[in-house]
């Protein structure tokens, strides 16, 4: 094999290897200097212009070039993203991937699949004619499938596991692009879901550190779009050396994913960013399996103890959650609720006893679970969770409100006269009132479908309190 850059580079490819040079540093006129003979140019010191045979890259520098050339045009040119004659090369792209060998270049390998991530990132016409037409996917879960088989026992971490490891998380950001959209499959569509699943749930266990958060990342986000009836493969029947497990079956993988929660809730800049893809994988996860449910309820919310403390105090995960419930980014706070709602069988007398009302009253509005009657559940019936010693012997201090104990209060009230209570009762509504009127506060009551709607008097509310009075049931079971 040439090696020589000089002797295997031909004129026209020095000459669009300076473009592409120029294309770095100045980006204006890029769609003015790419056309289709440019780009077949390019395709063909790639090795992109016929089906792959072994022989075919002879010069392996070039072949690298040009495809980090592709991935630079691709980037910056919608003309490039749109070309026609770069799609018509995707046949002869899959089919090299669908070939790699061990020994194949790590280069070649990498900027083929980037190659594939940005194409399908920035021309989503392509998804279907990798996936549907080219079966492209099957080919980037096979190197998955062998990476995650060869490593499964291994604890040793070498160069060449290091860049095998790059090489994964590109396939799982192509893969994400490919299956944003999956919930209506067929059941052969099914079988491979689950079968992905399973190697995700390989490669969650794997015991390398190296690139942890950023291979947990990606296949955190992979999560996000897999169908609903497809995660039972995320846990295993326990193994014998297996330490989480759960009624008899292993949930490595979802610890896992509890940790990397953990550590995201770290975070305290791009919010939205660090934590909706977790919370979202979590959420689709709960929903879909009883199992996985029920487990990361107890690692959530575990049978209460802590009555001294608001929900939203300390350092565990239920504490770090409950901060999100208030927070102004609506998206977030709306994911987190969900998470926190179905993980208490969306029963809302639970989500009150582990949150406070306070904290959860926007969810209860959004949902419209504000009225006196909750809807029937999905959930089994059975307890999950007893009350705990503390828990019952505080119980009746518990302000639900707050979520936590509180001390007795002096009656305000005490020491006045019916004349002074009056008055001061007047002097709240006449405040309110004026407040209502300038636009500070609105007044509101629960309307029939549990959400508030607002009134035009204060007043209005002296009749809706006796039916509007919250019912507390603390106990578990439903």
């Amino acid at each position: 094999m040439v090696t020589d850059y000089n002797m295997c580079a031909t004129m026209p490819t020095v000459n669009i290897f300076r473009m592409g040079t120029q294309s770095n540093r100045d980006k204006t006129n890029l769609n003015d200097l790419i056309n289709d003979d440019a780009t077949k140019i390019i395709l063909q010191n790639a090795g992109l212009t016929k089906i792959y045979e072994k022989e075919q890259i002879s010069c392996i520098i070039v072949t690298i070039e040009s495809l980090k050339l592709l991935c630079n045009l691709l980037f910056n040119s919608v003309k490039v993203q749109q070309s026609q004659v770069l799609i018509s090369s995707l046949p002869y792209l899959i089919d090299r991937i669908k070939n790699y060998m061990t020994h194949d270049s790590y280069d070649v390998k990498l900027f083929d699949v980037r190659i594939l991530f940005l194409l399908t990132a920035l021309n989503t016409s392509t998804r279907d004619i990798i996936k549907t037409d080219l079966y492209g996917d099957v080919y980037l879960i096979k190197i998955i499938e062998e990476f995650a088989a060869q490593n499964q026992n291994s604890e040793v971490i070498t160069e060449e596991t290091a860049k095998e490891i790059t090489i994964v998380c590109e396939v799982l950001k192509v893969l994400f692009n490919l299956y944003i959209h999956s919930d209506d499959i067929g059941v052969v569509d099914q079988e491979k879901y689950k079968n992905l699943v399973l190697i995700l749930y390989k490669l969650l266990t794997l015991k390398y550190s190296v690139q942890q958060d950023d291979l947990e990342s990606h296949i955190v986000n992979l999560l996000t779009v897999i169908p609903f009836s497809c995660y039972t493969s995320i846990i295993q029947t326990n193994s014998k050396d297996c330490k989480d497990v759960y009624q008899n079956m292993d949930m490595s993988a979802i610890c896992v994913l509890l940790r990397f929660l953990d550590k995201r809730l770290e975070c305290k800049t791009h919010l939205l960013e660090n934590f909706s893809p977790i919370i979202t994988a979590l959420v689709r996860l709960v929903k879909s399996e009883r199992l996985v449910r029920k487990y990361i309820r107890l690692q959530i919310l575990p049978p209460l103890k802590d009555v001294m403390n608001r929900p939203e105090e300390g350092t565990t995960l239920r504490a770090k959650l409950c901060k999100l419930l208030t927070s102004p980014i609506t998206e977030l706070r709306d994911l987190v609720a969900e998470l926190l709602f179905v993980l208490c069988k969306e029963n809302v007398s639970r989500m009150v006893k582990y949150t406070g009302y306070g904290n959860a009253a926007g969810m209860f509005a959004t949902k419209g679970l504000l009225g006196r009657n909750q809807a029937e559940t999905a959930y089994s019936s059975e307890s999950e969770d007893s009350e705990t010693e503390e828990y019952q012997k505080y119980k009746e201090r518990i302000n639900p409100v707050t979520g936590c104990f509180e001390h007795s209060k002096p009656n305000p009230l005490e020491g006045m006269t019916e004349e002074q209570k009056e008055y001061e009762a007047l002097k709240l509504v006449n405040l309110v009132n004026k407040l209502t009127k300038e636009g500070v506060v609105r007044p509101c009551r629960i309307g029939d479908d549990g959400k508030p709607e607002p009134i035009e008097h204060v007043l209005e509310l002296q009749n809706e309190l006796p039916k509007q009075q919250f019912g507390r049931k603390d106990s578990d079971s439903e």
